[in-house]
Order: C-alpha cells, then structure tokens, then sequence
C-alpha cells in the first residue's frame, strides 16, 4: 500500500511542476498546483522494473517487446471493459508530438480543427503549429456543469472542419462523459466523416462515473486514434511516452511509416519496462490513487463551499485537476495567477490558457498529499478574505 499522504520532496529533481516558483521571482516555498503531473511516489514495482533494467550496462536503441503490448491490451480490458487487438498498437513519445504529426499527415494544411473549450491547451498549439486553423467549439455552462453543445460542434462540420481533437474524460473540466455523449459525437463524425482524435491519457482517473473509451464505437474505427499514456496515471510524465491505438490498420502503416520517415522511433527502452511493470501490477495502486484523490476532490468542495462560498466549484467527476470559477474576484485570470503566487505563495493553473471561455476560472492540481492541499487552501483562503469577503 503507498502512503500518499507523505510528502514527498521534489525540490533538487528537475521538476518543472516545483521548478516554477523561479518564473516568479522566488526561490523557495511557492507550492505548485499547476502542471499536470502529482505528487504521487509511483508504483515501486514500476521502479523495480526500471532499476532491474540498468543492472544491464548498455541502454541502445530499443523497441517494445510483445508482453509490452499484451500488458497494455490486458490492462484495458481489465480496467475498462474493451479489448484492443495489440496490433493496433504503437508505442512513441509523447501525446502532443503524437499529434502533431497526426495531423500533418492527416489532414490536409488550412483545414478546419475542432475542439471542445475549454480544453487541454496544448491542443491549440498542436493545431495552429501543424498549419490548420483552430475552430473552438465553446461547451454549454450551466449549474457548474460543462456540456457539448451538439448543434453548435455540428455547424463547424457543416462549414468544413475535418477533424476533432477531444479529452476524454476532459481536461480543466472534470467531466467524464457518458456513453450517450460519446455516440452522439461519433454519430456526427460518421455523418461528416472527419477524424476523431481521443486523448484518453486520464482515463484511469474516472472518480464517480464509469469512464467509456471511444474505442467501443467500432463504427467511427476507421477515423479514430485514441492516445493513452502511463503519464498521468502512474505519475510517470518523465519517460516521455504514449501508447497510440489505431484500429484501422491502413492508417497505422501510413502513421507509422510516417514516424519512421521523420527517424522518429519510440522511447527509451526504460519506459517500456515501466509501461510493461505498471499495467502488470499496478492495479492494486491505481485504485488507492483514485481512491485518494476522490477524497481530495471531496476536501477541496467541502473547504470552498464553507470558507470561500463565492468561489464556484465546477461539478467533478474525473481526473486530479478541478475546474474553479474565480470570477468573483472581478480580475482577469493571468492577475489572479500572479497575485496567488507572487502575494500568497501558491501557483494555480491561468484559466484563460483554455481558450477565451476559460477567463476567470483557474485549474487546480489535487494530486498531491492532505497536508500540502490544505497549505494550499488556505494560503488561498487569505486572498480569498482580503479581495471578495
């Protein structure tokens, strides 16, 4: 069993996530809730793994062995229902450069990509990086409850977007989205027939809905990658790596073989023996971390609820990040990130990175033990007293 709630000493190892209270001018004490990666001491039979591996004294180029996928396959199906076939599988670097290069082999330059905002802020940079134009796609807001507006998603592929890039479950907003929302998606791609790019990387974070892959809509199979990632899961950010499933096996080769044209071949042979480790053993600990953070998610409703009750709580159902509406405070985001850090010594996510829907709200990390949530909380409770109360 992990003690998640040992504070864990991150300070000294690279760690952007810690590493960021630089970018304001201190040198010590900023407590990062940020970037998208916990405070959570991983599986130790993931670093057994790894530290088994270097008693070998050369680390060359390597490739995943067939356990690797067959770990990766037993996993999903274990977790969530669906069985995809391994060889379906690619395993690379990392979810955005995944896409990027998707889409510039995809989808032609100036074409039209939707996505669903606020929404994981790289997928903009993706977008406009790879030579399409960003289509935002704002969700419907109602009672702190974020829904995709289906006429609004349907009238940006009636004027031509080819593709769609989505979170599922969705980062900033927590939603997990049901099965009837998913088929209503691919219903609409299938009617357009345009892509459908699923980035799944916080499915093992459903806290109080079952999560759905769109891998079980076999319908829309020959338009759909679904990225996955021990990253978010097991709190290994640092291997750099993905796990690409692609059922079409006509649009794996031309991936594929597009990744290779670029010399761009997978990871370090490190992170297969942790993909391979983590979802071999690592059941056991993925239902104690979502365990905890589910009661993190409980801590911080019932702390704002009684001691900031302007603040809004977006309604939460997956992943380690919450969705805060900060407009009562009457200040753009940006300065509100800047005044919690630089006046009150906690770093929050800037809501309007998003997109423009997001201005006023903050994305917040709850993946990290008790003791350092309930500092953070009340370092904020102080601005909260002197700016609104």
């Amino acid at each position: 069993m992990c003690d998640f709630d040992k504070v864990i000493e991150r300070r000294g190892t690279s760690s952007i996530k810690w590493n960021v209270q630089y970018s304001f001018g201190q040198k010590d004490g900023l407590l990062p809730f940020w970037i998208a990666d916990t405070d959570f001491a991983s599986e130790p039979k993931i670093l057994e793994a790894m530290k088994n591996r270097l008693e070998h004294p050369i680390i060359g180029y390597g490739e995943p062995w067939d356990n690797v996928y067959k770990a990766v396959q037993g996993w999903w199906e274990r977790r969530h229902g669906w069985k995809a076939d391994t060889d379906w599988m690619y395993i690379g670097s990392g979810v955005v450069t995944a896409l990027y290069f998707n889409l510039k082999l995809l989808v032609p330059e100036g074409e039209r990509v939707v996505v669903f905002t606020p929404v994981y802020d790289p997928f903009f940079a993706v977008i406009k990086n790879s030579g399409h134009e960003l289509a935002e796609c704002p969700m419907d807001h109602e009672d702190n409850y974020y829904t995709i507006n289906l006429e609004r998603f349907e009238d940006e592929l009636k004027v031509g977007a080819k593709a769609v890039i989505m979170c599922n479950p969705h980062n900033p907003v927590g939603r997990v989205w049901m099965e009837e929302e998913l088929g209503e998606i691919v219903n609409l791609c299938r009617k357009y027939d345009v892509y459908l790019f699923s980035d799944e990387v916080h499915a093992d974070y459903g806290l109080t809905r079952k999560y759905t892959t769109l891998g079980r809509f076999t319908e829309i199979h020959d338009k759909l990658i679904i990225y996955t990632a021990i990253s978010k899961s097991f709190n290994m950010a640092g291997m750099v790596s993905s796990c690409l499933i692609i059922p079409d096996s006509g649009m794996k080769k031309r991936i594929v073989e597009d990744f290779a044209s670029r010399w761009m071949f997978g990871p370090c042979d490190l992170a297969f023996n942790a993909i391979e480790a983590a979802y071999t053993y690592g059941d056991t600990w993925m239902d104690e971390a979502a365990a905890y953070t589910a009661s993190n998610v409980e801590f911080v409703q019932s702390f704002v609820k009684e001691r900031m009750q302007k603040v809004q709580v977006t309604k939460h159902e997956g992943t380690f990040l919450m969705w805060l509406d900060m407009g009562c405070y009457g200040l753009p985001s940006s300065k509100i990130t800047e005044m919690l850090a630089k006046e009150y010594g906690v770093a929050l996510g800037d809501g309007s990175h998003y997109g423009a829907c997001g201005e006023g709200f903050m994305r917040f990390n709850v993946g990290c033990a008790r003791q350092t949530l309930e500092q953070g909380l009340k370092q904020m409770e102080k601005m909260y007293e002197k700016y609104v109360r």
